[in-house]
């Protein structure tokens, strides 16, 4: 089993983290962080099982309750974007919680491999929130654009 005390070997040239080793309060620090992760892990997957169920039940139900009701979306579309919500929901709350089971057994037993392989899900996560954000942001981007196209056309 290794030890976070002793130096990893070398694996990038140039040395920015030769011998890196964490001390008793970055144990502290990464233990407290994956606990926060684990619970922020599990709540997301509760609140995306109930998007999910949302969804099915508004995709299952919702074309005759929105017809009455006079909204411009079908029901069955609207109950698909649930479920797509949900199912981008899913990656985020997965990497997390995987991050704090992983990483809290890796400086419960002090293992790095245990603790390497926690990390890799908190990267996943951080690149799957990036990528996200700049999908989102690219979205904005075109709604804008398309609003402001659509109000100076609209003006002649």
């Amino acid at each position: 089993m290794d030890n976070f005390n002793q130096p990893a070997p070398q694996q990038q040239e140039g040395g920015l983290f030769r011998n890196l080793e964490i001390n008793e309060q970055g144990k502290v620090y990464i233990g407290e962080a994956s606990k926060w992760a684990r619970f922020l892990g599990i709540i997301g997957l509760i609140a995306l099982s109930v998007i999910l169920i949302a969804g099915v039940g508004v995709l299952m139900a919702g074309s005759s309750m929105m017809q009455a009701s006079g909204m411009p979306i079908p029901g069955a579309a609207l109950g698909l974007i649930y479920i797509v919500m949900a199912l981008l929901y899913f990656f985020p709350s997965f990497y997390l919680y995987k991050f704090g089971s992983i990483t809290r057994k890796g400086v419960q037993t002090e293992n790095i491999a245990d603790l390497n392989e926690g990390l890799r899900y908190l990267k996943s996560f951080f690149r799957f929130a990036g990528i996200l954000a700049i999908v989102i942001i690219g979205f904005y981007i075109i709604a804008f654009l398309a609003f402001g196209m659509g109000a100076i056309t609209s003006r002649f």
